[in-house]
């Protein structure tokens, strides 16, 4: 079963979406023929029995009666797809329009040559006396082959059949933008180049159906995407990967400080107990889709690459007399110069500013740095002499030494001045080569800034600036800063920082301030907000409390809702009211609305529909899913296909599936390829895996093996395990040691352990004890327990 496909966006309406409203015809024909028929039986002459004639009427009655209103709610919710989809491709169209393109259309990769578009530093200038290399590109230096290159040419090559996702990891201006761009110049020449400025024009490009067959979307500072109010959702890059049909490759770059932070879960707060959602959830998942690459210090070959490359290119002769320094890459873009500027600087009030500058980065604000802000942090590295004996005119002459460039030509400086209008200036942006310097030489040697100046800079930014300083505190885990910030943003309608002062508190154990947070952002239509506030009366037993905040976030869009909504009415055997929330869901290609589509469809028996939907969320590497078809496919009999998809939801770090490839190779006798997949299980403190590998071992006779996976599985909850162990113990003649466990899973309500304990105390001789568990297992429903009691009876007539 294939995936759904997408038509391609040709602005004529495709099959998929008139097949909805053809499926209305019959309904809608059913209708008009029963309510147009009892009237023309009672007006019409023909000979049938009068009584015939009336119980016609009256069926056609009752069936006009049911089939209108499924034929009215059938037409709106085709009538609001239709209407969401109408928004979604507006959406799409609008993000085209805000993309880069050359002579009014989406650019060639072969036809992109702006450095500046691409992102890729500004390099040293060529020198002045370069007769003869008249050829040369002044912007982009001859490029020098990166021992890297073979391998991800190859992965974008593999890739371009069906679609990925790579990704270039290295420190700033280590080449990884110059190399993905030339990487995708000699593999993808003629596929076009979508440069998007944001992660929301993404979102929308994907959400619209926009045409991205053969294209390339540049994700250069992938970090970007991940953080911020609209961040990319591994969702939309599942979508985008899912449809092998239309291949698109997404390429990006990131700073390894960035690729770490952005990998490492953030709920755990300054409350240990805290139960709080992880803010980096999506990052992650997006991150683990792609295949990384690396690059780090320049190679022996790559240097020797690069000397011949000096007569043809001045500037690779120019740096390599230098090469002990510092990258090839970072001394084309004139890193040791900048850094030199900054670290040896002969102007204090200049290494101020600049330091000012990297502190207000390293803290999240955005590029743009006002005046004001690195005027104020300037005095945090200056002492008080320093700061006594300057001259009214400080200010001006440091930020003109900082901007000024560091060769005799060229715009390579530490700051630069930006502005939107001409002749403005907004702030100043500093070289994020110094942002990423760290070194004990530097003027801040750390770096991550002390929380003081961390909320100084707060203190300092626009509430705007402040949500992503909020956001950069919250990663460091300097909670107490990113709150402060937060609260500034929010205190001036930023809506995205009152539902991450939510989320904060939430995981602090402070419900009642997430609450005030979370209702502030609902206010404000927030449906995240609306959705957790549903979240929080759930968890507090308010279920239909619940339900209104969930239906009000999912008819903002809210996919979360969606599937929060669709469970509870599933709970509430509201089959048919779960369905279309789920299917709204799928939609948008969540792959956990097509698994609970699945679970729907198998519940009414409908297991062609069920494998249908799993099929779907296996195509988008959905693990369950995977496991599900395999569980699908044992079922019908068909040992292999299931193992080969419980295999694949395995190999994908499916628990459920490794416990299930594990129990298959165990009944066929594979005990070792049986013993590795539970291990694995256990590994990741599944408590069925030890359970099981308990279980192999005493098969194979090593009974303190099986007696120490039990053990650690029992102590961790499991019952199977407490009957287990009890059992072994049993066996042992250590009764003492038995009872407590199958006590414990009695507690637990399991008959089994409770039949157990009726028969321990039969063999001590403790006939009422015995009957007492007995009993009370037969009336759970206990066969077993039942018939012991006939024969206690027996017994004692």
């Amino acid at each position: 079963m294939a995936a759904a496909r997408e038509a391609v966006n040709d602005g004529v309406m495709g099959w998929g979406k008139l097949r909805p409203w053809l499926a209305l015809i019959g309904p809608v024909l059913a209708v008009v023929l029963l309510t147009a028929a009892p009237a023309g039986l009672k007006s019409g002459e023909l000979p049938w029995p009068k009584w015939l004639v009336a119980g016609l009427v009256a069926g056609g009655g009752v069936l006009v009666a049911v089939w209108t209103p499924l034929v009215k709610a059938r037409t709106d919710a085709l009538t609001a797809r239709t209407t969401r989809a109408t928004e979604r491709e507006a959406q799409a169209e609008g993000a085209l329009t805000r993309l880069p393109t050359l002579k009014g259309k989406i650019p060639l990769v072969q036809d992109v040559t702006d450095r500046a578009l691409l992102n890729i530093h500004e390099a040293i200038p060529l020198p002045t006396d370069s007769v003869g290399h008249q050829g040369l590109s002044a912007e982009l230096p001859t490029y020098v082959p990166r021992d890297v290159d073979a391998d991800l040419r190859t992965a974008l090559e593999a890739r371009s059949k069906s679609g990925g996702f790579v990704l270039l990891v290295g420190p700033a201006a280590s080449g990884k933008t110059r190399c993905a761009y030339e990487a995708i110049r000699a593999v993808l020449p003629r596929w076009r180049l979508f440069m998007p400025g944001d992660a929301a024009t993404v979102t929308e490009l994907v959400a619209g159906g926009a045409d991205l067959k053969h294209s390339v979307l540049w994700l250069n500072e992938t970090q970007d995407f991940l953080t911020g109010p609209d961040r990319l959702k591994a969702a939309t890059v599942r979508r985008i990967l899912a449809d092998t049909n239309r291949p698109v490759i997404l390429i990006g770059t990131i700073w390894p400080t960035s690729y770490e932070q952005l990998r490492t879960p953030t709920d755990s707060t300054d409350n240990e107990g805290g139960d709080g959602e992880d803010l980096n959830k999506d990052a992650r998942e997006v991150l683990e889709l792609a295949r990384r690459f690396s690059l780090g210090t320049w190679s022996d070959q790559e240097w020797a690459r690069a000397e011949e490359l000096t007569s043809v290119d001045p500037r690779i002769g120019q740096v390599l007399r230098h090469r002990d320094q510092a990258g090839l890459a970072q001394m084309l873009s004139a890193a040791p110069e900048l850094i030199h500027r900054w670290e040896q600087a002969d102007n204090i009030y200049g290494q101020a500013v600049i330091t000012a500058a990297v502190v207000a980065r390293r803290c999240g604000h955005p590029p743009a740095i006002p005046e004001t802000v690195i005027e104020a942090l300037s005095h945090e590295f200056l002492t008080g002499a320093q700061r006594a004996i300057a001259d009214a005119g400080w200010l001006a002459e440091s930020l003109a030494w900082a901007c000024r460039s560091v060769h005799h030509s060229g715009g390579i400086a530490p700051l630069q001045a930006v502005g939107e209008a001409i002749g403005q200036v907004d702030g100043y942006e500093v070289s994020d080569i110094l942002v990423d310097h760290v070194a004990p030489s530097a003027p801040v040697s750390d770096q991550q800034p002390t929380p003081r100046v961390w909320r100084r800079t707060a203190e300092l930014a626009t509430p705007q600036a402040c949500l992503p300083i909020g956001s950069a505190a919250y990663f460091a885990r300097l909670t107490s800063e990113a709150a402060f910030a937060w609260q500034r943003a929010a205190d001036a309608a930023v809506i995205e920082a009152a539902f991450n002062l939510g989320i904060l508190l939430d995981g602090q154990g402070d419900l009642e301030g997430a609450r005030r947070w979370w209702q502030r952002a609902a206010d404000a239509e927030e449906p995240r907000a609306m959705n957790n506030l549903g979240n929080l009366l759930r968890d507090e037993g308010d279920l239909e409390g619940a339900r209104g905040w969930w239906q009000r976030a999912a008819d903002a869009g809210d996919i979360e809702a969606m599937l929060s909504l669709g469970a509870h009415l599933y709970r509430q055997g509201d089959l048919e009211g779960a369905r279309p929330w789920w299917l709204r869901a799928a939609d948008a290609e969540d792959t956990r609305a097509m698994l609970n589509l699945g679970t729907l469809l198998r519940d009414e028996g409908d297991l062609e529909g069920a494998g249908g939907w799993w099929q779907r969320a296996a195509d988008a590497e959905e693990p369950s899913a995977m496991n599900n078809l395999g569980t699908l496919l044992r079922d019908e009999g068909d040992l292999e296909g299931a193992r080969g998809w419980w295999q694949r939801a395995a190999d994908a770090g499916d628990i459920e599936a490794m416990l299930s490839l594990g129990a298959h190779l165990y009944r066929q006798g594979d005990l070792e390829g049986a013993r590795g997949w539970w291990q694995r299980a256990a590994d990741a403190e599944d408590t069925r895996a030890m359970n099981n590998l308990g279980t192999l071992l005493r098969d194979e006779g090593d009974l303190e093996g099986a007696r120490g996976w039990w053990q650690r599985a029992a102590d961790a909850g499991d019952i199977e395990a407490m009957l287990s162990l009890g059992a072994h113990l049993y066996r042992q003649g250590d009764l003492e040691g038995a009872r407590p466990w199958w006590l414990r899973a009695a507690d637990a309500e399991d008959t089994r352990a409770m039949l157990n304990l009726g028969t321990l105390l039969s063999t001590q001789g403790d006939t009422e004890g015995a009957r007492g568990w007995w009993q009370r297992a037969a009336d759970a429903g206990d066969a077993d327990a039942a018939t012991a009691l006939t024969a206690l009876a027996r017994g004692t007539e």
